[in-house]
């Protein structure tokens, strides 16, 4: 699908290509291509002289397939957040084509960050006039949405730290159970973990920018603003690690309590198996089917056994209670 935007007056006007003979006007500011066909694909490229990625180039890690200059454009590739609302969180490429003053984005998923971007330029006063004004909103919707991403993680992280160190988890039965709790912490981990990749390519973006910001064509204020959020990505990156450090201890703690309830149980059966030793040892010694075994023909022998098998659990299990093991 291939989206664009057209100045009209102080707004951006959206407009939606369909067929196969797409033709773009000249005054397009932003092309969005999502999961594009070749017909729009050649559009894009017969409109601002470039060359669109493939999918597969999109996802090229090294830093020169992803950041680079080719024929006068900017092609930067950054690994966005995607599916969170629906819940099932995961990373996208998206490419961002900065030519001239025209902008185009190449994805096949979709971040929430560019609704809400394409939302704001099509609000009346907005001041995006050219191609290097959209990659900036687009961008600051992108770094919002990583914050509001890390804003939930930290409140869900307070939500289980206070339900196992304060209010404790339980079963219907009121035995410990962890097998929730380590799960929301394994997806928080891995959410957080998506968040840092996303930022880290996002940082290095703003780097190449920044580099680059004379080839971009930025003017002082979009300097400014590029500046701002780099501070904004390294803050971020900053909170997410320390949020990374926060589960990893919270789950260190889960399995230590774990292994504690184990314990416990583990405790119990060895008290009980030392309990019924001095038993086990009189029922052995009686039990045996020796011809001359004194008290053998004794009327009282039996339950006399009894009584003292009894005695010596009784004894056992007090003599633990006196010394505070159980």
């Amino acid at each position: 699908m291939i989206t664009y935007f057209v100045p009209t007056g102080t707004s951006l006007q959206r407009f939606q290509a369909e067929g196969e003979a797409v033709a773009l006007p000249l005054s397009t500011l932003w092309v969005d291509l999502l999961t594009p066909t070749v017909a729009e694909d050649r559009a894009t490229e017969a409109l601002l002289g470039i060359e669109v990625p493939t999918p597969e180039e999109m996802q090229e890690i090294e830093t020169s397939s992803r950041l680079y200059i080719e024929n006068g454009a900017i092609y930067m590739t950054a690994t966005l957040l995607c599916g969170i609302a629906e819940g099932r969180p995961g990373t996208t490429p998206v490419t961002f084509i900065l030519a001239g003053d025209k902008l185009a984005t190449v994805r096949y998923d979709e971040p929430k960050a560019f609704p809400l971007a394409a939302y704001r330029l099509q609000k009346a006063n907005n001041t995006c006039n050219n191609g290097q004004a959209v990659l900036l909103n687009l961008l600051e919707a992108v770094v919002e949405r990583a914050a509001d991403i890390l804003e939930h993680i930290a409140a869900d992280i307070d939500v289980v730290s206070r339900s196992v160190f304060e209010m404790g988890i339980s079963d219907r039965r009121g035995a410990p159970d962890f097998h929730d709790v380590i799960r929301s912490i394994g997806r928080q981990g891995m959410l957080n973990n998506r968040v840092q990749e996303s930022l880290m390519t996002l940082s290095r973006t703003m780097l190449f920018l920044n580099q680059h910001e004379t080839e971009a064509g930025f003017t002082k204020v979009d300097r400014d603003s590029l500046k701002t959020m780099t501070r904004d990505l390294k803050s971020l990156s900053d909170h997410a690690a320390a949020l990374d450090s926060k589960i990893n201890f919270l789950l260190d703690a889960v399995l230590g309590l774990v292994n504690l309830d184990q314990s416990a149980i583990i405790k119990i059966f060895s008290v009980l198996a030392v309990v019924f030793m001095p038993p086990t040892l009189i029922a052995s010694i009686y039990g045996m089917n020796f011809h001359d075994m004194p008290d053998l023909d004794w009327k009282y022998g039996y339950p006399f056994s009894l009584a003292l098998m009894f005695i010596s659990a009784i004894g056992t299990y007090l003599f633990f209670r006196w010394k505070r093991w159980l």
